[in-house]
């Protein structure tokens, strides 16, 4: 298989990118609320999760509009689609962004997500370096778990042309290795990642086996900064005998300059007030929903109604 060229700013910057239905702005029609769409994630993943339960509560709590997810691939296609005017809200990983923060807004930050590079339990594979010849899932095509996979592999010392790079959805992930499809698979979110792990995930399966990436996180730290977060999978899961170490990186939820101060200024009220209710299963242990880690968005600037809205809150 070919193997997909390294992401660059220029994938952020949304150049060629086709809007199907133009700029959509709070679609509305005569006594419905105004709709604004949310750009989400791949089935199974920590985004699409989390942008599920952020409608729901944004109904539930009686606001003026209602977000309607969009699913995608992820952190790259939702920057597209969020320049492009095909989306008015969309999440994505912090390190993605921050590459090219041109003309984007943040509403808040939101969780960390955990990068889990993953074998199957009984393979010889024991670190990322160790990768080079085999086939290896990054994540999806055009989703920030690619763009910050390369990143990752590179640290290892390896580049793309050492493997063979072979995106498989998440759903599919510990099928593709229990029929030798792939090697390992790299995926992010909280831990464990139910649509792989094999206590919750399909019937039948595989067993896998995290690779600590301790070593890369502190490359990656030194080359890109804090955005990259030394972090630690506690023993048990997946059936690990022991914590393994990994890469953190935040997940935001960013805004179109265009969408009205007051609805973005409500979705924040909602993030403090209501946090206990966007709680994504795939997010135990990385709650990040309160005011001091929400204004922590990797240099990028808040959407004027987020700001407005913190201030109310907290001064």
């Amino acid at each position: 298989m070919n193997h997909p060229r390294l992401l660059d700013r220029r994938l952020f910057l949304g150049a060629g990118v086709a809007a199907a239905s133009g700029l959509l702005l709070a679609a509305c029609t005569e006594g419905k609320p105004p709709e604004y769409l949310l750009g989400t994630g791949e089935t199974g993943g920590f985004f699409n999760e989390f942008a599920a339960l952020l409608a729901r509560t944004v109904e539930t709590a009686g606001a003026s509009f209602r977000l309607v997810p969009r699913p995608s691939a992820g952190t790259a296609e939702n920057l597209q689609l969020l320049r492009a005017g095909a989306v008015n809200l969309a999440l994505a990983l912090a390190d993605a962004a921050a590459a090219a923060p041109e003309g984007l807004e943040s509403v808040g930050r939101l969780y960390q997500n955990y990068f889990q590079l993953a074998v199957p339990a009984g393979s010889p594979i024991r670190a990322m370096s160790e990768l080079k010849g085999h086939v290896v899932s990054l994540g999806p095509d055009n989703s920030g778990t690619q763009f910050t996979g390369l990143r990752i592999l590179e640290a290892s010392g390896l580049t793309p042309r050492d493997i063979t790079l072979r995106p498989v959805p998440l759903t599919e992930v510990t099928g593709a290795m229990g029929r030798g499809e792939i090697q390992a698979a790299l995926f992010a979110g909280g831990f464990p990642v139910l649509a792989v792990d094999p206590d919750s995930g399909p019937r039948g399966s595989t067993a896998i086996r995290l690779i600590d990436l301790s070593a890369e996180q502190k490359v990656l730290r030194g080359r890109f900064g804090e955005v990259y977060m030394a972090a630690n999978i506690p023993a048990g899961v997946y059936g690990s005998a022991a914590e393994v170490g990994t890469i953190g990186v935040a997940s935001l939820l960013l805004a179109r300059p265009d969408v009205p101060a007051s609805a973005v200024g409500s979705i924040v009220e909602i993030l403090v007030a209501r946090a206990a209710e966007l709680i994504p299963a795939g997010a135990l242990g990385a709650q990040y929903l309160d005011a001091r880690s929400l204004i922590s968005t990797s240099g990028i600037g808040l959407h004027p109604g987020a700001a407005a809205a913190y201030r109310r809150l907290h001064g």
